[in-house]
């Protein structure tokens, strides 16, 4: 077992290998920020993790906005071909860190906030 988790209480433990076994990651933390571009959890994905999430851990979600923190990236033709035709990588624009440590306070507090 990883020296993390065994500092981790139960619900610390239980909601990071809930990240972990979703999205099929290996390299969560309580610092990770599942809204990072790098773990390619975009649009229609972070919205079934998101609202699966909040529903296990029973959390009224009402204010939170999964564009705030995910990315949905442009789809059109027009954009992908420009895209892949003219540059390497698709910078996104940033967004406001979402971290498991966050959600951890928000699972117990059983209502979405926005990370100060």
């Amino acid at each position: 077992m990883d020296l993390n988790l065994k500092k981790m209480t139960q619900l610390e433990t239980e909601i990071v290998n809930f990240f972990k076994s979703s999205t099929g990651l290996r390299d969560i933390g309580l610092d990770t920020n599942i809204g990072n571009e790098k773990y390619k959890i975009f649009d229609l994905d972070a919205e079934n993790l998101m609202e699966t999430f909040f529903k296990k851990y029973n959390i009224d979600y009402s204010n939170f906005t999964v564009s705030k923190y995910f990315i949905y990236p442009n789809y059109s033709w027009r954009s992908l071909v420009f895209i892949r035709l003219f540059f390497d990588k698709v910078e996104y624009p940033l967004k406001p860190a979402l971290t498991i440590k966050h959600l951890i306070e928000v699972a117990m507090r059983k209502k979405w906030f926005d990370p100060s």
